[in-house]
């Protein structure tokens, strides 16, 4: 039975998470239009295995609809990025659930949006939400061999890379070389357990105090 199967559909329709500059919350039909915008970008979608190219509100309608049935079946687990200040959706990020040990973490963010951490400030909580919630052994991804920004995204959230191969990629119309990462519970709860030391100022030397 996958994770959230016995969730009440109302209780999965309002989690959403917060952190420093972000909510993650359920897609609806206000994003649509942002979503169609941001991911009608060859640099965004052909770097994904699943995002369409040319990419319209059609597309996104689609994604929203499908999205709000998956969540309820348990198949996966979708959040539109959007930022806590302004509310603008900036992409999306989420989990998808191939096997009951396992949850396989995906996302992208609008062209605009790169280059200010804004992916690894989503998946750090998604992946803790995936930790803390679900009974999971471990959380994987992948990513295009050439998508070195996703690979840092990865890194930074202390997935280790596994192997590489390749991935059937039905928007690109074939198969794609893509390397693959996973991150175990042990190592997460290390991770959540590692309390940063306090740095402070010494105090001087007790013969300088000494009249």
């Amino acid at each position: 039975m996958p994770p959230y199967k016995s969730l009440p559909a109302t209780t999965i329709a309002s989690i959403e998470i917060e952190t420093l500059r972000l909510v993650l919350r359920k897609p609806h039909q206000g994003d649509v239009p942002s979503m169609a915008r941001l991911a009608n970008d060859s640099a965004v979608a052909l770097m994904t295995g699943r995002l369409p190219f040319p990419y319209g509100e059609t597309d996104a309608e689609t994604f929203v609809r499908y999205q709000d049935e998956a969540r309820k079946a348990g198949k996966e687990l979708a959040f539109a990025i959007e930022c806590r200040d302004s509310g603008a959706f900036l992409g999306c990020i989420g989990l998808r659930f191939p096997k009951r040990e396992s949850a396989e973490i995906g996302y992208w963010l609008g062209k605009p949006h790169w280059g200010q951490g804004l992916a690894t400030e989503a998946a750090r909580a998604l992946i803790d939400h995936g930790f803390s919630t679900l009974p999971i052994a471990s959380i994987t991804g992948e990513c295009r061999v050439i998508n070195e920004a996703s690979r840092r995204v990865m890194e930074k959230c202390g997935l280790r890379y596994v192997n590489s191969g390749l991935q059937h990629a039905p928007a690109r119309g074939g198969a794609l070389p893509i390397d693959r990462f996973s991150l175990a519970r042990p190592d997460w709860a290390s991770f959540k357990a590692w309390v940063p030391a306090v740095v402070r100022e010494a105090p001087p030397p007790l013969a300088e105090l000494t009249p």
